[in-house]
Parts: structure tokens; C-alpha cells; sequence
């Protein structure tokens, strides 16, 4: 009898383009790992606080950032420290080691770079396009 392989500390997943699910063969293709941790971590940060209809805490909550009295270095504190409260609620992350916002802004939307170590101790990054 083979002996089973320990399921993987990241999860799987059903592989997403664009917000589409893929097909493979006559299925549905599927990520694991560090792959499924950064793409259900860019669904977070994709997803408008509270409009999730199975878990009104998930996403990211950017709206007050942006409407914030304060200038631009406000924005960018506030956005940095949404982001960070957003993915360090993943249980499969350990640590947000680094936040960093794209200077060029254009309307209400900043591309947002994020370094996460996974509860595993591989470190990955992400990239997402986060709008008000």
C-alpha cells in the first residue's frame, strides 16, 4: 500500500484567470501550494470589504483610505496598514514583510507590491491593482 502524501500547508485550489475559473482536459484545472497562497491572497485584496455574502470580514477595506482628509503620504500609511490587517488574517500567512505602493496614480487605483512569508517560511510576492 503507497503511503499518502501530507496534504500541503498552503491548500488548494481552482485555478483563476482573470476571475474565470480554467479548464484542463475535461476538468477543472487546480493550484496548490505557494501558488494557491498568492492567488487566494490577490482575491483578498481584490475583493471590497464586507461583500463577500459567506464572510462579511473578508477583503480589503481601501474606501477610507482614499476618502482620507490627509495628503499623500496619509493615503499610502493607510492603505499600507489595510493591506497588511487583510492578508495577515490568511492563517497561512506568517508575516507581511513589505508593502509598497506604486508612485504613478492614476484616478482612484494604486498597484500595490506586497512580500509575504508563508506559515511554511517560504516568502512569496504579489502584485494587485487596489481602487477605492
Amino acid at each position: 500500500m503507497p503511503t499518502p502524501v501530507p496534504p500541503d500547508p498552503l491548500g488548494r485550489g481552482l485555478l483563476l484567470d482573470d476571475g474565470d475559473l480554467v479548464l484542463r482536459g475535461t476538468g477543472l484545472a487546480e493550484v496548490q501550494g505557494l501558488a494557491n497562497l498568492v492567488q487566494a491572497l490577490t482575491l483578498r485584496l481584490l475583493t471590497p470589504y464586507g461583500s463577500d455574502r459567506c464572510d462579511h470580514r473578508y477583503g480589503l477595506s481601501a474606501g477610507a483610505a482614499f476618502t482620507h482628509p490627509g495628503g499623500t503620504r496619509v493615503l499610502r500609511d493607510l492603505l499600507r496598514l489595510e493591506i497588511v490587517r487583510t492578508l495577515a488574517a490568511d492563517p497561512r500567512v506568517r508575516e507581511v514583510a513589505d508593502v509598497s505602493i506604486d508612485e504613478d496614480r492614476v484616478g482612484r487605483v494604486l498597484t500595490v507590491r506586497v512580500l509575504v512569508e508563508a506559515l511554511d517560511g517560504r516568502t512569496t510576492a504579489l502584485t494587485a491593482d487596489v481602487e477605492a
